[in-house]
């Protein structure tokens, strides 16, 4: 059974929390463009928020990518 990496479980989990924000601030500007509303602000809000999924997918990436390196270094190469 592999390990389980508790940082990747919860770099996962913030990523898809991020994903669930950006996906609901583009429904939000959605909704405020059908009501003729102003969307600069939630628009801004959408940048911050898609720089912040941007860092959180680089750091999940980073862990999955050390821990595979672990896994590779860890494997004993058969003697000669």
């Amino acid at each position: 059974m592999p390990r389980r990496n508790p940082k990747l479980i919860v770099a996962s989990m913030r990523t898809a929390e991020a994903r669930r924000a950006v996906d609901n601030q583009r429904g939000l500007i959605a909704r405020l463009k059908v009501a003729r509303h102003p969307t600069s602000e939630a628009e801004q809000t959408l940048q911050t928020y898609l720089s912040i999924l941007a860092n959180l997918e680089a750091h999940e990436q980073r862990l999955r990518d050390e821990r595979r390196a672990k896994k590779t270094s860890t494997k004993k190469k058969p003697g000669i």
